[in-house]
């Protein structure tokens, strides 16, 4: 497969390619995507796609979007929201690069009312009551966002990728507008 086929296959789905990517071949991507930008951009633009690049990660966004796929990123934005508002509950410098284990944060729970709050309010509607369930499907769900990955299976540590800055900088945004609503009324 051509390294332009594998950023299309790593981005078309709504992923990320990040520059601290765990896994080699994905930091490799990365290069080539810096190297091979313009050409790629306008490759991609012919097919409906543009290629946009954050702080240090590359992703996908349509240049027409109907309704229904507008909505469906509201409503992922506001899932954001409140994914980052438990973490940082559990830690207020929690940034790209850094690590972070499910483990650690189930030791913060008993100790910390919000925080449980919050993981409760995460998995509403959930069976599990089990701490160690719910974050690891917390975990699974950043890293099907494109957010996290694993980076020490042993240990359970997970790294923060470049593309949570992509994920704050959406929640700003929708913080931003609701201020300025306000501000008009």
């Amino acid at each position: 497969m051509s390294k332009t086929a594998e950023v299309f296959d790593a981005l078309c789905r709504g992923g990320f390619i990040c520059s601290n990517a765990v896994v080699p071949s994905d930091r490799t991507l990365y290069q080539y995507v810096e190297e091979h930008e313009e050409r790629l951009r306008e490759s991609f633009s012919e097919i409906g796609f543009r290629l946009e690049a954050g702080n240090q990660f590359y992703y996908f966004s349509r240049e027409n979007e109907d309704a229904q796929s507008k909505e469906r990123k509201i409503k992922k934005a506001l899932r954001w929201l409140d994914l980052l508002a438990f973490f940082t509950t559990y830690r207020k410098d929690l940034c790209r690069g850094a690590r972070v284990s499910p483990h650690e944060i189930a030791g913060q729970l008993d100790v910390n009312s919000s925080l449980k709050d919050q993981l409760a309010a995460l998995h509403r509607g959930s069976d599990s009551k089990n701490y160690s369930d719910q974050l690891d499907a917390l975990f699974k769900e950043l890293k099907k966002e494109g957010f996290v990955e694993l980076e020490n299976e042993t240990s359970q540590m997970w790294k923060i990728l470049d593309a949570w800055d992509y994920m704050e900088q959406m929640v700003m945004a929708v913080s931003i507008f609701e201020d300025e609503e306000e501000a008009v009324s």
